[in-house]
């Protein structure tokens, strides 16, 4: 049986966070934001191996985190975009890899269950996404101003990370020429676009997922994260 592979994405530069080092390596209690995403993937079962892709100012801080969690095997460049942050990982899979699980460093809440879940359902889909149903109104702004149409929510859904591959995949992926993978925004989209047959399987959750971008966001993160369980 392959092996499965959790990547944990902290390119990120930190511009809307506006601090140095960015938001993925600032320290809430005793640990990096990134450390609880981290443990969160360490927990999971089917997890064999964790890849850091990581800004390449801070390179530094991935190797010191390779030094504290035995789990994390690679320490990987990331790219311009998330998109190519997840082309260079997906560069980086060895051939006895079988699954791959990509989630975002600022992303502390994703409990180890999901990811579980994730593994099981990559069986028999090549992508697997988190999704989360849209409660509020979903409405089409004319110049970001005006509100012209309300759309019917109920065939919408709010993605997030993780994101889960067949590794098979993944190669495939790599094939794309880098200039070609850049002009889009997701890697979702690249799969819409260039391997539409493939079916990206909407793993719906109402689990909290929340997601460290403004400095506010981390006031909030350390009052969950004095609560958060140790089960968690």
């Amino acid at each position: 049986m392959g092996k499965t592979v959790g990547v944990v994405l902290a390119g990120g530069k930190g511009e809307r966070f506006g601090t140095v080092p960015p938001k993925q390596f600032v320290f809430i209690r005793d640990k990096m934001v990134i450390e609880y995403t981290i443990e969160n993937l360490k927990k999971a079962k089917g997890i064999d191996e964790i890849y850091l892709t990581v800004n390449p100012k801070y390179l530094g801080l991935g190797k010191e985190l390779a030094e504290r969690y035995t789990e994390i095997t690679k320490i990987i460049e990331g790219g311009r975009t998330r998109t190519e942050s997840i082309y260079n990982s997906a560069l980086a899979i060895e051939p006895g890899v079988e699954k791959v699980i990509f989630t975002d460093a600022v992303r502390p809440f994703v409990p180890s269950y999901v990811f579980e879940d994730f593994l099981r359902l990559l069986d028999k889909y090549k992508v697997v996404k988190f999704c989360s149903r849209i409660v509020d109104y979903l409405a089409f702004t004319e110049n970001s101003q005006f509100i012209k149409k309300i759309e019917n929510r109920e065939n919408w859904r709010l993605c997030k990370a993780p994101v889960g591959y067949q590794a098979k995949l993944l190669r495939e992926i790599t094939t794309i020429p880098r200039e070609e993978i850049l002009k889009f925004e997701s890697d979702l989209e690249v799969i819409l676009s260039k391997f539409p047959d493939v079916k990206i399987y909407a793993y719906e959750s109402s689990e909290f997922n929340f997601k460290i971008t403004y400095k506010e966001d981390l006031q909030l993160a350390k009052i969950l994260l004095n609560y958060r369980p140790e089960s968690w």
